[in-house]
């Protein structure tokens, strides 16, 4: 059961409202525009910032439903957890759009809520902070990352789901590996 909760996992990160969004809008595809990728800021990039919230919230709600379904479907498994890096992988590289998909911080976001509801305050609050003064999307992500990694030590459970969270922020942190050096070539805001 739990190989088929994390196929699942994946499937449902290989969804992608960004790229649906701007599809039925515009006729177009996100990934021609901004950074090239589908996840919520890109999509705000391009419908604006209510739509790009609307993303980000079904971004971290497929991720939230994965861990959950995970759980409901494999209880008896502590593996279980996995389901947040399959959901992610699934968001970064989503087959039905040949593996180029988003980032994956919303995922991130939606999945840890899902394995404890105290994240939004320790992911939120750097977050908040990094917003107040840079107002930089990656800056946001990146703070809101780093205090979900401070968090998961003290609220995560047991091995497996520490292993699993770090695990999808090493799945993230890759995503974002051209901002991270700077090598990033296409346009940014």
């Amino acid at each position: 059961m739990l190989a088929f909760a994390l196929l699942l996992a994946y499937t449902l990160g290989c969804f992608s409202p960004g790229w649906w969004l701007v599809r039925r809008k515009t006729g177009g595809d996100l990934r021609a525009h901004g950074s090239g990728v589908t996840g919520a800021t890109n999509a705000a990039r391009v419908l604006g910032p209510r739509l790009g919230l609307l993303v980000l919230a079904l971004d971290a709600a497929k991720a939230a439903l994965a861990v959950l379904l995970a759980r409901w479907l494999a209880p008896a498994e502590a593996w279980h957890v996995l389901a947040l890096p399959a959901v992610v992988a699934g968001h970064i590289w989503p087959a039905p759009l040949r593996f180029h998909g988003g980032r994956g911080a919303g995922p991130l976001l939606g999945g840890c809520l899902a394995l404890h509801p105290l994240f939004a305050l320790a992911a939120g609050a750097p977050a908040a902070l990094a917003g107040v003064f840079t107002r930089r999307s990656f800056a946001l992500a990146l703070a809101a990352t780093l205090g979900g990694i401070a968090a998961a030590a003290w609220l995560l459970p047991g091995r497996e789901a520490r292993a699993a969270f770090a695990a999808a922020v090493a799945l993230v942190l890759l995503a974002h590996r051209d901002r991270l050096t700077k090598r990033d070539t296409r346009s940014q805001p």
